[in-house]
């Protein structure tokens, strides 16, 4: 009996598993009958009830917006404006209550005292706010190097050329970052920087340092670090000055230059580092007041349909913002009526006029736009165009949600990103030609150089005076170091004959002489090459551009730093102390230097 019923509890089982297996099929077919449905659900979905993308949703508030806005405040939008002093002046205010300018620049005297950055830059947003409700672009020239705009408590970077010289593309990312971090901390969201033109020409007179070489490629390697940098911070960047302002003799703030090159030749060069921008996704170009024959043999770029719209947005692509640069340089002054200037501009395909002030040329320009908006001159879609595309990239950086002062980096913060920046200010000190070996703290020292006229090199400096100046405060520095005798002479731009033997005759008395000039002129070059036939321990320091070299004759020390500021001057003097060996490299081709 219990082996009977043993053979029937494995019957059981073994029916049960055949069962079971039998099942199998129809639970398959139940499951691609139910996979078939819902297959044939999503496909009679209605596409309104899918989650939409983060685009999607943008596109959807930034609709919202342009619905809502009246034209006058959409023109405000177009218009990047500055003004005077370190607090929000009542002419600003009702600039913006009556023109609805959008957004702001800063300038030196807007941000010479640090401290007051932060409560200004919220003021404007809260003026923008409550008119509008967008809030507001911040801007400033924040390129490092010999432009800056804070004095005290911000970093003083080194400039692009400064970046390049020390060899490692990561620094540019790096200063990218921690400035951009500075920048939000004082409510600035937005640089005008970096410049790509690729300075191939030693005669210009604006770019120089403010490239980073002389080759598109290089160029373009460090241009985009800087981007990536400034863009984890949350900034803004901007690449000046398209099409390319690195091959000009005319600065156009004062006049109205010309590139007569090639299309071939332009692309080659002066685009190069635009194109690669433009494909890593820059925010804003700046248009430059330039006349580029290849494609427009009349109009300069800020003004020329061929070149914003047709070169710019259609042929290379690029859907961000275009900048035009300050509309009250002489390159456009000179040339256009006010109004009709800014109408061309937004007409070639501009989206953002930049004008230095609030009050004047800017109220005329707003004016001349309003008025062709409603003769229909310019359609609203066309404005429409460009405040979709500024709304874009506010929402893009979270400004609608994170357009205050930060007030994030404590002072340890600050001291570990100046203390950074001097490490690579000194790794770019370029010993172009010859050596310092010879120098001795034994020896008698004369230091000769120009004013520092930009820039304070100790705190509380005034720029512009004998005291703010490489030859003075060196003269302290190495006394303090144990130069037995040194001796100071600050010179001008223009010498006269009588001027210079003075000075020759000066440093006969000394064993050493340094000469430390920026953008050296005809008459100091005279006084270099003087003293230069007298004396064998002569350092020639080049403040600025090491295009200098090429005015000297038979000087055989020389030393770059690509800037006239506190970093780099004192790194020029510790060098000369052997406190440390000159590792920088020349980023652009110099005839006789290394």
């Amino acid at each position: 009996m219990k082996k009977l019923f043993t053979l029937l509890l494995v019957f059981g089982l073994l029916f049960g598993l055949v069962a079971c297996v039998d099942d199998e099929p129809d639970q398959k077919d139940d499951e691609q009958d139910q996979k078939g449905n819902e297959e044939e659900d999503d496909a009679n979905k209605d596409p309104e009830d899918e989650e939409p993308t983060l685009e999607e949703k943008i596109q959807e508030k930034i609709n919202k917006i342009l619905n809502e806005l009246t034209i006058e405040e959409k023109i405000g939008q177009m218009f990047i404006v500055g003004f005077p002093g370190t607090t929000v002046p009542n002419s600003l205010k009702d600039a913006v209550k009556n023109n609805k300018f959008g957004n702001f620049i800063y300038f030196g005297e807007n941000v010479a005292d640090d401290s007051k950055v932060p409560l200004m830059s919220d003021t404007l947003q809260d003026l923008v706010m409550d008119e509008v409700g967008i809030p507001a672009l911040i801007t400033m020239d924040h390129e490092g190097g010999m432009v800056v705009r804070f004095a005290e408590n911000a970093t003083h970077y080194p400039g692009n050329m400064g970046l390049v010289a020390t060899g490692n593309p990561n620094n540019a990312y790096e200063v990218g970052k921690k400035s951009g971090q500075e920048l939000r901390h004082f409510g600035v969201n937005t640089n005008l920087a970096p410049v790509l033109d690729v300075n191939n020409n030693p005669q210009n007179p604006v770019i120089g340092v403010r490239s980073f070489s002389d080759l598109p490629a290089v160029v373009s390697k460090y241009g985009l670090k800087l981007i990536e940098g400034y863009r984890e911070s949350k900034v803004l960047t901007t690449a000046k000055h398209f099409p390319g302002h690195g091959d000009t003799t005319v600065d156009s703030h004062y006049g109205l230059p010309l590139i007569p090159h090639s299309k071939d030749r332009l692309y080659e060069i002066e685009l190069a580092p635009f194109i690669d921008a433009i494909e890593a996704g820059v925010d804003s170009i700046m248009s430059a007041h330039i006349i580029f024959s290849a494609f427009d043999d009349e109009l300069p770029a800020t003004l020329s349909h061929k070149v914003l719209t047709e070169l710019l947005r259609d042929e290379l692509g690029f859907d961000g913002i275009i900048m035009t640069d300050e509309m009250r340089m002489q390159a456009i002054r000179s040339n256009f009526e006010v109004g009709e200037a800014a109408i061309m501009a937004i007409e070639a395909g501009a989206d953002m006029l930049l004008y230095a002030e609030s009050t004047s040329t800017s109220l005329e320009a707003y004016a001349g736009v309003l008025k062709a908006v409603k003769d229909g001159d310019i359609s609203e879609e066309r404005i429409n165009e460009s405040v979709r595309r500024i709304l874009e990239k506010k929402y893009k950086y979270e400004l609608f949600d994170d357009y205050k002062s930060r007030l994030d980096l404590d002072e340890d913060q600050l001291a570990a990103n100046k203390q950074f920046s001097k490490d690579i200010v000194r790794s770019s000190i370029t010993l172009a030609n010859g050596s310092v070996n010879w120098f001795s703290k034994n020896k008698s020292t004369l230091l000769i150089s120009t004013k520092s006229t930009r820039h304070p090199l100790l705190p509380g400096y005034t720029i512009n005076t004998n005291q703010n100046s490489f030859a003075v405060v060196g003269k302290k520095y190495l006394e303090d170091a144990g130069v037995s005798q040194v001796g100071s002479q600050v010179i001008g731009t223009s010498l006269s004959t009588n001027e210079i033997n003075t000075i020759v005759n000066l440093a006969k008395n000394y064993d050493q002489v340094v000469v430390a000039v920026e953008n050296v002129t005809a008459s100091q070059a005279n006084l270099v090459n003087k003293l230069a036939a007298e004396k064998t321990n002569i350092l020639v320091v080049a403040l600025r551009n090491p295009y200098d070299y090429l005015s000297y004759n038979n000087v055989h020390h020389y030393v770059c730093t690509y800037g006239y500021y506190s970093d780099a001057v004192f790194s020029v003097f510790d060098l000369m102390l052997g406190k440390y060996t000159a590792k920088g490299k020349l980023p652009v081709t110099v005839e006789g230097l290394n």
